[in-house]
């Protein structure tokens, strides 16, 4: 299998793997909470809040087609789990590099308008950091959809 982007809204990039989506692995933080509304018409009286425990705000770096494998490192889990559908038993993984985009937050409690790219003046940090991508299964929070940054 090889590694293959698709265009998105916004001219933001997918991270594809053979018939596998892959995401960014966000930490997760899982909190009950007594439901406000009314509970008849939305699910009971409580329901579980998913909030970020790490950085999301990633952007991808620019590369060429033929670049992508040595950009996009794959890695087979050395464990099969009984339930590997979850951030701590996915059985695949990316590791790339990305660069986060401070401007591009949470809004209204969810990731905010995805930047468009490649734009020409997207504010992201200079440094370069190692992040993962995962099976988009594995996951409840998701950035599927990376802006992609110039070089």
């Amino acid at each position: 299998m090889h590694t293959f982007f698709n265009k998105w809204a916004e001219n933001s990039r997918s991270v594809e793997r053979g018939p596998l989506v892959y995401v960014l692995k966000i930490g997760e933080q899982h909190k009950l909470v007594k439901n406000p509304g009314y509970p008849e018409n939305y699910g009971g009286e409580s329901f579980y809040e998913v909030r970020p425990t790490t950085p999301w705000n990633y952007g991808l770096i620019e590369s060429d087609k033929q670049d992508l494998d040595k950009q996009f490192q794959f890695q087979a889990g050395s464990q099969t789990s009984l339930y590997p559908w979850n951030l701590e038993n996915a059985p695949v993984s990316i590791k790339t590099k990305g660069r986060r985009i401070p401007s591009w937050q949470i809004y209204n409690d969810m990731a905010g308008p995805l930047p468009f790219s490649p734009t020409y003046r997207i504010e992201a940090d200079a440094r370069e950091e190692e992040i993962t991508l995962i099976p988009y299964g594995c996951s409840t929070l998701r950035i599927a959809q990376f802006p992609v940054l110039q070089k």
